[in-house]
């Protein structure tokens, strides 16, 4: 009797951990924020921006997310990419991001740049309706 309530326990257990939403594991991510990993930040904090433009407050990047999916599964995929960037320590993601700016990653001030062509409104893949949904992960700098 003890066995099987443990069983039953640990199977509830692990059934309940895992991916917070669909698609979340299957997000393709690249972070760069340096040796000091950011606090998790709590999901439905993460301010989804379509450009950098508009972004008004100064922001360094800190990772990159890509994901295929097709038309219909753009929206699971967003709500992935900003529970994810949560779990990154993100203020942000910009969805359309033109170029992720350089970032010092490293103690002796190593640059990354990496650019980026389309955003959340991602690019065709073949003939079919598969798509590239791209963003990109920030945290603000200010104290505001």
């Amino acid at each position: 009797m003890k066995i099987n309530l443990l069983i039953l326990l640990g199977i509830l257990v692990l059934s309940g951990c895992g991916a917070p939403c669909p698609h979340y594991n299957r997000l393709q991510v690249a972070t760069f924020y340096g040796p000091v990993r950011p606090i998790k930040k709590p999901y439905g904090t993460v301010i989804p921006f379509d450009t950098p433009n508009d972004v008004k407050r100064p922001y360094r990047a800190i990772g990159f997310m890509s994901c295929e999916g097709t038309v219909g599964e753009e929206g699971g995929i967003l709500k992935a990419m900003l529970y994810r960037a949560a779990d990154m320590g993100a203020d942000g993601i910009i969805l359309n991001a033109s170029k992720i700016s350089q970032e010092n990653i490293t103690p002796n001030n190593q640059k990354l740049n990496v650019n980026v062509t389309t955003g959340l409104i991602g690019e065709m893949i073949g003939n079919g309706d598969k798509r590239a949904f791209r963003a990109q992960a920030i945290q603000f700098t200010d104290t505001k």
